[in-house]
Formats: C-alpha cells, structure tokens, sequence
C-alpha cells in the first residue's frame, strides 16, 4: 500500500508531463474532426481547344472549402450556387477573385424554366465556354442530401455579414462548414480521338455518274456545358430524326422501278457539328478533292437539317439567295407550298459567310465556300439563339406533333422537287410519317449523351446503330473516321467528363482553435492541482478531522 507521500510523488513527477506535452501534440497531428461525409455525381464543364484557342475549364481537382455564391470573398474556395441563381456576371467574379471551384445545382426538371431564365442559363453556358479559367467547374442535380449541403453552406457563408465580431464567431462556432473533394489525377489531352461520318447513297436510274444529285446532311452529336449532359434533343437530335424518315421513305420509292427518279440522293451524318463542323469538312474532301468519287461533281443543292423539334416556322437559311428557276428555288416553292397546307409558315433567311470568323455559323456554309449550292433548314431565327449546344435541350423539351408535322413537311417538299408533281397519295401503303416512328428516332437519339469526345472510337454504339439504319435503307453505307492533324490540331479533347465529389461536414478553424485553448486550460487546472495536491491534501486531512484535535 502507498504511502501518502509516494502517490503525491509519483503524481507530479509523471502524469502532469505526459498530459501537457504529449496529448496536445496528439491532439494537433489529428486530422480535421469529421462529422458526416456524402459523395454524389458530378459532371465537368467542357475542357476542348479549337482552332489553337483553350476552351472551359482547365482544372479537375477540388480539395478546397465550400462557400456560397453571396459570399463576400472566395478565393480559394468552392462556390456552390444553383443554376436559377447564377447570371454571367456571377461567373466572372468568381473567376475574377480566384475560385477554385464552382459547384452548380441543376433542378431535376430543366424543362421547368420560364423562357427569360432559359435565355439566362444559355448567357451562363455561353460565359463558361468563350474562352477557358483554371475554375474547376462541376455540375450536379440537386438531391435533398445536396441541398442540405447547400443550406449549411448559405448558412456558414452569412457569418460574414454578421452585425459583430462576437455575432460572427458565435455564428461560426454553431454551425459546420464543408470540404469539397474531387481527387484522381488531372484531366489530360485524349489521344487519338476520332469523329466519324456516316454516309449511304440512293443511285437514281440511269448511269449513276452522269446523274445530278441532291445530298440531304445532319450533324448527329451535341453539345452543352457539360459533356454527361449533351442530350442535343432538338439541337441536332431533331435534325437526325427528320434524315432517318427521309432515307426510310425514298429507300421505297427508289427501289420501285416506276418511283425510280434520274436522280442521286446522299445521305450524311456528319461528326463534329460543334467543333465547326469537321465531319463535312471531311466528306467534302473525300468526294471534291478526290478524283474518283463524282458524287458532288454536279449537285443540285446540299439541304442541312438542324433544330426542327418544335415550333410554326420553318426558316432556309442561305448564303446566296438561289437564282430564279434553279433547283434550289424550285425546293423552296415546294417548302411553301407544303408548309401552307400544314399550317407551317416557311421563311427564307439570308446571311453572308464572315470570313473573318473561325468557325462556320451553320453547316451549309461549308458546302458555300467550296461553291456548291447550299442551305439549312431549321426553325430557329439566327446561330446564335443559345438554343443550339445547351445542357437545356433534353427529350422533354421536344415537341413531337411538331416534329411530326415538321418531318412531313419536309418530305413532301423533297418530293414534290424530285418528282416534279403533287404528291398526293404517295405516303399510302406504309409511307407516311407517324408520331410512332419519330418517337421511336428520338427515344433512339436520346439513349445517351453526344457531346463529340464520348462517341469517340470505331465501336461506339450509337454510331454502329446508325450505320446499320443507313445500311437498311441506302446503298452503299459506311462509315469513314478522321482524327486531328497532330503537328497542327483545329481540335483537341480532354477527359474526366464525370466524376464523384465528397463532402465532408467540418468545424471551422475558429472551432478547432478554441477547442485546442479549452483543452489547454483544462491541463492547465489539472498541472496546478497536481503541483500543489500536497498543500491540498493537508488542507483536506485538517477539515476532514477537526474534532479530533478538540478531544486531545
């Protein structure tokens, strides 16, 4: 048994130094304390160069805390704001004050938007994408976890606007804040990326080379500010679908030997639609530079189909107004002619080609400047509406009566020009364009996102399937790839287009820093007692016994 004297020693000769020294020093190398931790998908904005000019983002690594759009500063930090809230304005700063990253919460429902903020949300695409940041930009739809996460953050980033210090820490010391995480390595360059066209032909009756032809063209990827999300319904899903019916229905008429016409028909499913519209400029090289494949030798026109997904308005949009009598003049009577009987108001819009541009507004501008008459056909007023390349344009937004309508219209018009003669009648005996058939083109299209960079490759899915449709209805059906010139690239991908973000529920510094003062107070009382428990010790010993000392 110990003596009284020996426990005080050994109290105050180990256990105070232990506590002083070696518990704060556990205490300060112990990592952040961790309250809670949720992960979810998370989709990059583009990262691409065209034309040698760096576009998106330039970053994909996040480990930063989180703070809200309204938040006084953010340098060094992730920027969590909802898309309704976000305006171009709000972009530039966060780029301006040195963000390191921006979390954007898409609403389940995208189609939900008034057009004002529709409008608003493509000025925000378009700010992101002109020219490139070292921003780490996400995007993800918003869950109720995640917008817990938001909440708390809205909440941890008003303690700046605090009325006092004393207010502000409080604030601070009540609530959590949140470090956002993004590992992995960085994004790099993908080698050897490929763009295919997929092509077939209808041979009119008679000696193939010696017959004019009419080349019906649609680009079939799509874009967005982020690649996961590129559905491109309308813009140029639409498109796409109005080629397929077309093929389908002349496939018939060419292989009946009295609706067999002296005419070629093309057909091309263009690659790279977005990236100034490679896939054509390709399949005009193949078959004008090249001196055995007459195909283009004598064009009638090239008809481009982009964005017909909804709307009353069909619009031609040309580069040099067709002369009188020509047969692209005669293809616009038919265009009218069928649009008036549906109830579709048919326009012809005129705009030169800028040279001073890099890229190309629409893609009959590439068939223009190689002389080949040439013009696209779309609903849309002008390029640059924002409806073209928008994370906006899902399935959900396509009107399919429209289509529908607007697909007749279009063969009806074709085929007056080809045969020359009204048409009633014709789309008898399986022929007629059906709403069954148009959804089926889109549910087809919509099977998953067409930004360029994911259907790179010569086993893609959706480019194999549309070969195969081409296949069933065209002769002579392939599909050709290209790949960017590596001494001189016009374009240029990235990877990591999806990846998962954790956040992880944190007290902030002011927490960690009060804490480690409490906890060195506390070893502060505990050290004095133990240096003075003798003096204690006796003082206890006299009050505890008093009425000893009165007996003696």
């Amino acid at each position: 048994m110990w003596s009284d004297q020996e426990l005080v020693e050994v109290l105050r000769s180990s256990v105070p130094y232990y506590l002083v020294v070696a518990l704060p020093l556990l205490i300060l190398m112990s990592p952040v304390p961790v309250d809670a931790a949720a992960e979810f998908t998370v989709y990059r904005l583009q990262q691409y160069d065209l034309h040698g000019s760096p576009h998106g983002s330039r970053s994909s690594l996040v480990n930063v805390e989180a703070r809200s759009l309204d938040a006084t500063s953010v340098a060094r930090r992730c920027v969590l704001a909802r898309l309704a809230d976000l305006t171009p304005t709000h972009y530039q700063r966060v780029v301006s004050q040195g963000a390191a990253a921006l979390l954007i919460l898409l609403p389940a429902n995208l189609t939900a938007f008034a057009e004002d903020q529709r409008q608003m949300v493509h000025d925000v695409e378009a700010a992101m994408l002109e020219t490139d940041s070292q921003l780490a930009v996400y995007l993800a739809y918003e869950t109720p976890e995640l917008l817990n996460i938001y909440e708390a953050v809205r909440t941890a980033t008003n303690t700046d606007a605090a009325t006092s210090a004393a207010a502000a820490l409080m604030s601070s010391l009540s609530t959590d804040g949140y470090q956002m995480v993004v590992g992995g390595s960085q994004s790099k360059l993908m080698a050897d990326m490929t763009i295919a066209n997929v092509q077939g032909k209808l041979s009119g009756y008679g000696v193939e080379e010696q017959l004019p032809t009419i080349a019906v063209v649609a680009h079939y990827d799509a874009f967005g500010a982020a690649p996961e999300l590129s559905w491109g319904a309308d813009s140029n899903g639409s498109g796409v679908v109005v080629l397929l019916e077309l093929a389908r229905i002349l496939s018939r008429l060419y292989a009946s030997p009295r609706t067999h016409p002296r005419l070629n028909l093309a057909f091309l499913l263009s690659g790279g639609g977005y990236i100034n519209y490679q896939g054509s400029k390709r399949f005009l090289e193949d078959h004008l530079d090249a001196s055995d494949s007459p195909l283009l030798s004598e064009t009638y026109y090239t008809l481009c189909l982009d964005t017909l997904g909804s709307g009353n308005t069909l619009r031609l949009h040309v580069s040099k107004r067709p002369k009188a009598f020509s047969p692209g003049h005669h293809f616009f009577q038919a265009l009218e002619g069928a649009g008036a009987a549906a109830g579709v108001s048919v326009e012809m819009v005129h705009r030169k080609i800028n040279l001073q541009e890099d890229t190309q507004a629409w893609e009959h501008e590439k068939y223009s400047m190689r002389r080949l008459p040439a013009f696209t056909l779309s609903r849309l007023p002008g390029p640059k509406t924002g409806e073209r390349g928008s994370i906006l344009d899902t399935p959900e937004g396509v009107d399919l009566s429209a289509l529908t309508r607007n697909t007749a219209v279009v063969a009806t018009a074709l085929l007056r020009h080809i045969y020359n003669t009204s048409v009633d009648g014709i789309f008898d005996d399986g022929l007629a364009v059906t709403k069954k058939s148009i959804r089926s083109w889109v549910d087809l299209l919509a099977s998953q996102p067409r930004s360029p960079q994911l259907l790179s490759g010569k086993s893609n899915p959706l480019v194999s399937t549309l070969h195969q449709i081409l296949a069933r209805y065209t002769n002579e059906a392939r599909v050709t790839f290209l790949k960017a010139d590596k001494r001189d690239p016009e374009w240029a991908f990235y990877d990591v287009s999806r990846a998962t973000m954790a956040a992880y529920a944190v007290k902030p510094a002011a927490f960690d820093f009060l804490l480690t003062l409490a906890i060195l107070g506390y070893l502060g009382v505990v050290y004095l007692f133990l240096q003075y428990l003798p003096k204690i010790y006796a003082a206890m010993v006299r009050l505890a016994s008093p009425h000893k000392s009165k007996v003696h």
